[in-house]
């Protein structure tokens, strides 16, 4: 059966939960009430110029949204952010860090296409598009969410 909603796609919850209605409902609970955590913790970030804390809540944010079927958000939009996050950040350690050696270790395993396109947008513009896209598509997903728990 085709997919009848434009922003999820339920088949994953599906399958963990052999159908179960109840269990899927109660996953879609959860994940409803997680989203303002995540916008609180991406406009926290924001505002304090805390890469650190937008790169921690895109990766948290990705597995969430992954199991509502939101492939584009989670693969592509949250992924980007937390690398665009990560690389900002980097600015700001010693090259000799740790932790700048694993976000540099990272960064460069990526295709050149990949790791340009990332150079081409590491700043707070790109990083305000992807939270504002992440908003939007998480509001719209809650409604279709929401008419999921209702039938």
């Amino acid at each position: 059966m085709p997919n009848p909603y434009s922003h999820i796609d339920l088949g994953y919850l599906e399958s963990i939960t052999d159908g179960s209605y109840d269990l899927i409902k109660e996953l879609i609970n959860i994940f409803i009430e997680q989203i303002p955590e995540f916008k609180e913790g991406f406009d926290e970030g924001l505002s304090s110029k805390d890469w650190s804390k937008i790169a921690a809540v895109a990766h948290k944010a990705k597995s969430s949204v992954m199991s509502m079927g939101m492939e584009e958000l989670g693969n592509k939009d949250l992924k980007n952010l937390e690398l665009i996050a990560k690389l900002l950040k980097m600015e700001s350690l010693e090259n000799d860090s740790e932790e700048a050696i694993q976000i540099q270790k990272s960064f460069d395993s990526y295709p050149d296409d990949r790791r340009q396109w990332l150079l081409d947008n590491k700043n707070e513009n790109s990083i305000k598009e992807l939270i504002k896209r992440f908003n939007e598509t998480c509001d719209a997903a809650v409604i279709e969410l929401q008419e999921v728990i209702e039938n």
